[in-house]
């Protein structure tokens, strides 16, 4: 039977989830396993003890006639979760010891890198643009997703043959509660990526049904999260192998090197790196660089000046080759063979957009 909980203002119901709690290998143990909510949907509490309860019953009917969806899995760090679908295979030896390489190698650094290569081959604004781009606005989505119907057509239109993702948002606290707002500066804009980076974002977004493209390990957004210290410091500075164990068995991961290029420097200097590499060849117009960081150039030139179709075409893929020279070629990094994941981890229709309030300025 369900109970209920009340937190101050605050009514709370938990039930059983039909599961029971793991140890740090992955076995079941004896201790049940509870789901809890606070309201019949998000953003909306509980009016009184009697509707929590009622909740809570029909939450355990869903589990008696196996109609849930587990909540557990989406608060599973995404390395355990590789580690015990592995585990569930079942292959010959050798696919088991290819497999298992790559699982270590690749794609649990992946999982970890995705948001950082975002910054270093979009120059999007961390921490507020980043933290607010949504699924909609992602390139796997977007355009077909976008809400304003003449922009869509537009943008359908002019990005056909590429790969783009929109800043529309950025989001913060303000008053205590999350918002989304606009970019700095007013500075929407489309941002061609170059093919890789897109299949970065589609295997992310394969991964979970939430409607921020980056999640912390714990799938929450990553505005609740200390961004540096639970992360980038780590990935800046380096850090040791992580196993699994009672302390630490939803924060496994695996030993990550120094990157010495940017010792104590802030996240935001990918941004600036960004920056640099459109200069570098040479052939690549100022004002497609400006705009693309989301910079008006003053003056004349300003007013005059367009950004093109072939411009944006370029700028994919010049970024493309910088990835495979760069990065690939130096060894810095190898992206995963495409590789499907249970499709029980997302909804067949995942949320598109947060749903939160919009902060207007002005």
């Amino acid at each position: 039977m369900p109970y209920i909980e009340l937190r101050g203002n605050s009514i709370r119901v938990k039930w059983w989830s039909g599961e029971y709690k793991l140890d740090a290998g992955g076995n079941p143990t004896k201790k049940k396993r509870y789901d809890f909510a606070s309201g019949p949907e998000p953003g909306v509490t509980f009016q009184d003890e009697s509707e929590a309860y009622t909740y809570g019953l029909d939450r355990e009917s869903d589990v008696r006639n196996k109609r849930n969806r587990r909540k557990a899995v989406d608060s599973m760090n995404m390395a355990v979760y590789i580690d015990r679908w592995f585990k569930g295979t079942d292959l010959r030896a050798n696919s088991n010891k290819t497999n298992a390489s790559r699982l270590n190698a690749v794609i649990k650094l992946y999982w970890a890198q995705a948001y950082i290569w975002t910054v270093a081959f979009t120059g999007a604004r961390p921490p507020g643009e980043m933290f607010g781009l949504q699924r909609g606005f992602s390139s796997p989505y977007w355009p077909a997703s976008e809400p304003d119907g003449e922009l869509r057509e537009e943008a359908e239109q002019r990005y056909k043959a590429m790969h783009a993702m929109r800043v529309q948002y950025q989001t913060y606290v303000a008053d205590k509660r999350h918002v989304l707002a606009a970019p700095k500066y007013d500075s929407w804009r489309t941002l061609v990526i170059p093919p890789f980076l897109h299949e970065i974002h589609e295997a992310l977004l394969a991964s979970h049904d939430k409607p921020w493209t980056f999640l912390s390990v714990t799938a929450k957004p990553l505005l609740v999260t200390s961004f540096d210290r639970g992360y980038w410091y780590a990935i800046r500075d380096g850090a040791e192998r992580r196993d699994s164990g009672p302390r630490y068995a939803r924060w496994v991961r695996p030993a990550m090197p120094a990157v010495s290029e940017m010792a104590g420097q802030d996240i935001y200097r990918l941004r600036h790196w960004h920056k640099a590499k459109p200069d570098e060849p040479g052939d690549i117009p100022r004002v497609a660089v400006e705009a693309r960081m989301g910079h008006e150039l003053p003056g004349v030139e300003g007013v005059y000046s367009e950004v093109t179709v072939a411009m944006e075409e370029r700028i994919g893929e010049y970024l493309q080759r910088v990835w495979e020279k760069e990065v690939l070629g130096a060894g810095l990094w190898t992206p995963p063979s495409p590789m499907p994941l249970p499709d029980h981890l997302r909804n067949a229709t995942p949320s598109l957009f947060s749903g939160l309030p919009v902060l207007e300025c002005g």
